[in-house]
């Protein structure tokens, strides 16, 4: 009884970094394999007040059943400061004409002659489509332009404009607007002059696996980026102050603007089981910068969106490693050896403390003997036998936290880690053998079981004296090779090259390092058998 109560600071701390990692796998396990659960009663009763509130503002949901007031005909209104999206039947009957296509080797973007928006972007690095099912479902596009007049803004965004193009330019005209589009390198130069402030549409985002990542609107301020959560959205919310950029942004994707915006305006409809946001931006006719793609590094950098990368709470930590394992790719054109240098020389950084680490384990293998005695000992009296322990570790020179310490340091640097891997959008393009992509997941599952085999023999190379946590432990590699099963591939390779990492530390370690002093000990113990 009283030797199951005697457990030492190092195994309960592995005991709970063990619980941590498998609070972890539990919700990521419900994230992908548990279906979410219908909506209560309660729920539906505050859609339904949601509906009420979007059509009293001309925001409506598409709905066959549901027309919006004066569907047929919109009539005029008086201007009010936030306009409605005039979403409904009327909108979705609306065609948008003859289509103008502005193509270079990074992107083809078609621009309708009908309200002169953006009918398909096309991100051709990514084979990625940018314009939603959403938007085509509601026959809402990109740079739809918004007044707060349901008539002005119906005759904008769905009448004919008079179009010239020049190259990968186009000029569209129509009741005193001015529309200015231009295809550069990796974005559009927009800009509307319309002889006042209007609201320019940005769009909403993709739907793509988020991975514990953000999706939904984000809006830069001088100094602060505000990643808005679709629950903090009641219907319709409008942000102003300094604003840098706005737009909608998934995983990998972002669409939005960035320059001279005044305001920012949020739309949340429901749709069914789904809620998705509309991104609205105000400007008073200075050009824009419109982006809508991947948030591929070298591209946001040189237009000034490196920030709608989420790199997340250990953004201080995340960038720097983004940023180096990005200048490893660019030089090596590889991936896979970019994640295996940023591993490596992780390795190098935190060897001292691992040294120390691996050290203080096997001192305490090497006690595990007289630490049996002694408890066996006083297996009665347990101060007794705390008291026999802190002495025999302090004459063996033995600090039982020293092994844990060092791996308490590394757990921010592999959280680190593991962010970095899921929010860098050019490992969709990377493969590795079956591997198609390594942004997702092994479709054969090979990768993960021999990460599991790595830790498998990670853990019999070096055994724990205690025989139970080495069940423990043999027992956590099946559980991780379950949970790093859905892991994308690259984060998978990562793990994998580290565990193997670690067994050729711990070789190194005490077949090198310790090889002089095991030797010093042996001849010590000879001459005490003399």
């Amino acid at each position: 009884m009283n030797e199951d109560r005697d457990i030492d600071a190092r195994r309960a701390f592995i005991v709970m970094v063990l619980i941590a990692f498998m609070i972890l796998g539990y919700e990521l396990f419900n994230y992908y394999f548990i279906p979410k659960q219908p909506q209560t009663s309660s729920q539906e009763a505050k859609t339904e007040v949601s509906k009420e509130e979007n059509q009293k503002q001309t925001s409506k949901l598409p709905n066959e059943e549901t027309k919006p007031e004066n569907a047929d005909k919109p009539k005029a209104s008086k201007p009010v400061s936030e306009p409605g999206l005039l979403l409904g039947t009327t909108r979705q009957k609306q065609s948008y004409g003859q289509t103008y296509t502005l193509e270079n080797e990074n992107f083809l973007v078609e621009v309708s002659s009908k309200g002169g928006k953006i009918v398909r972007v096309l991100d051709k690095k990514f084979n990625r489509e940018l314009i939603t099912d959403t938007e085509k479902k509601l026959n809402i596009y990109p740079l739809e332009i918004f007044t707060g007049s349901a008539e002005r803004d119906f005759e904008l965004n769905f009448g004919e404009y008079k179009v010239e193009k020049n190259g990968n330019s186009l000029k569209l005209e129509r009741a005193g607007v001015v529309k200015l589009i231009e295809l550069k390198d990796s974005y559009l130069d927009v800009g509307v002059k319309a002889g006042s402030e209007v609201y320019i549409l940005a769009g909403t985002h993709l739907q793509e696996g988020e991975f514990y990542t953000h999706s939904g609107p984000v809006v830069k301020f001088r100094g602060d980026l505000v990643r808005v959560d679709k629950g903090d959205i009641l219907n319709r919310e409008s942000v102003s102050g300094d604003i840098i950029f706005a737009g909608e942004e998934s995983r990998y994707f972002f669409k939005g603007f960035k320059g001279d915006i005044s305001e920012v305006l949020i739309y949340k409809l429901k749709m069914g089981e789904e809620e998705k946001t509309f991104t609205l931006v105000k400007t008073s006719g200075q050009k824009l910068v419109y982006y809508a793609g991947a948030k591929e590094y070298t591209r946001l950098r040189d237009i000034g969106l490196v920030d709608v990368i989420d790199f997340g709470t250990l953004k201080l930590i995340v960038k720097p490693l983004f940023i180096f394992m990005y200048w490893v790719y660019e030089h090596t054109s590889s991936w896979i050896l970019s994640i295996l240098i940023l591993t490596l020389i992780i390795r190098i950084i935190f060897f001292p403390l691992s040294y120390k680490s691996t050290v203080s384990m096997m001192k305490m293998g090497e006690l595990a003997p007289k630490m049996e005695e002694i408890k066996k000992k006083y297996k009665d009296d347990p101060a007794k036998m705390q008291e026999a322990m802190m002495k025999l570790y302090s004459e063996a020179g033995v600090n039982p936290m020293s092994g844990c310490l060092p791996i308490l340091i590394q757990i921010p640097i592999f959280f680190a880690l593991y962010k970095v891997l899921i929010v860098t959008v050019d490992l969709k393009l990377a493969s590795m053998l079956w591997i198609p992509s390594l942004a997702d997941k092994d479709p054969f599952y090979i990768l993960p079981v021999l990460m599991g085999g790595t830790m498998v023999l990670q853990q019999f190379i070096t055994p724990s004296p205690d025989k139970r946590q080495n069940m423990i432990m043999y027992i956590s590699a099946v559980a991780f090779t379950f949970l790093f099963a859905n892991f994308p591939s690259g984060l998978v390779l990562y793990w994998t090259f580290n565990n193997i990492l670690n067994i050729a530390q711990n070789y190194l370690i005490k077949e090198v390092f310790m090889k002089d002093s095991k030797a010093t000990q042996k001849s010590q113990k000879k001459k005490k058998k003399k």
